[in-house]
């Protein structure tokens, strides 16, 4: 799934090519994409996309002040740009057909559909969006949002950072890496976080995500429609190689039905975390 770093580079690639021109046709490929009937899809023909936008893990594509498509990629979601003239395959979920004759398409491989389309009069009219917390790089969510985030709380860590609800933007792989960048432990409650590592995770999201961005546009090249490499991350999907910091195995646990990357000995003193795959088996 895409998330914040590659959304922001997202954006900035679909505001180069589509910006300012002409829509020809909008239209739901696949039946359930489109989560809306007022205003209706057919508004966006003959005007164009006048900006593209972010809000959490969703993409802005605003013709006017009242009407905007916004979509969410979801776990397989891409955007593509290519020739009117390309066969719909069963993987396109939307299509915009732009006068010039090439589209921009959703597509979303396997089996199972879960990417989003909303034409709404406003971003917030999405309830995804009306209930997320501030942007994970925004002024509004500074130390003092974090440290009241965390107050209290009996919740882990991870399930924290990508509560869409608290903070926008941050998913798995994301909070894994920020976690690390941290040294804490992704399962730790985040009322036992002493005020010193409350400002050290704040310094590792924001150095994590804008390293990241930096590193994803240096990579993407105008091509990060058709996808993108999160390879250069220091624990996310790295089970068995060497901790980057200290050179032991980095390990993984599952938590409802997600993964997740942790170093031992730098974010659980040196001690394994339990796995629901192993409680399950018992």
């Amino acid at each position: 799934m895409p998330e914040l770093p590659e959304l922001v580079v997202m954006c900035e690639d679909l505001r180069e090519r589509v910006v300012g021109r002409r829509i020809a046709t909008a239209r739901p490929v696949r039946p359930g994409i489109l989560k809306t009937v007022k205003p209706p899809v057919d508004d966006l023909v003959g005007s164009t996309f006048s900006a593209v936008s972010r809000r959490g893990k969703h993409i802005v594509l605003s013709v006017r002040e009242d009407l905007h498509a916004v979509l969410h990629l979801m776990q397989a979601g891409r955007l593509v740009l290519c020739g009117g003239e390309t066969k719909l395959t069963k993987a396109t979920g939307f299509c915009v057909s732009f006068d010039d004759g090439e589209d921009l398409r959703l597509i979303e491989n396997g089996h199972v559909k879960r990417a989003k389309v909303h034409v709404v009069a406003d971003p917030i009219d999405v309830e995804w969006i009306a209930s997320a917390g501030p942007d994970a790089l925004s002024d509004a969510f500074g130390l003092d949002a974090l440290r009241e985030a965390a107050s209290g709380r009996r919740q882990q860590l991870k399930k924290v950072l990508t509560d869409q609800r608290t903070v926008a933007g941050i998913g798995t792989a994301y909070a894994d890496e920020i976690c690390f960048a941290a040294s804490l432990s992704p399962i730790r409650y985040v009322s036992t976080l002493r005020d010193e590592e409350i400002a050290g995770l704040h310094d590792a999201i924001r150095e994590v995500l804008t390293s990241a961005i930096d590193e994803v546009r240096s990579r993407s090249n105008g091509a990060l429609l058709g996808g993108h490499s999160r390879d250069f991350l220091r624990v996310y999907e790295k089970t068995g190689q060497p901790c980057p910091r200290c050179g032991a195995k980095i390990a993984e646990i599952r938590y409802a039905q997600k993964k997740t990357y942790y170093c031992p000995e730098c974010q659980s003193a040196g001690r394994s975390l339990p796995d629901r795959r192993s409680w399950l088996t018992r």
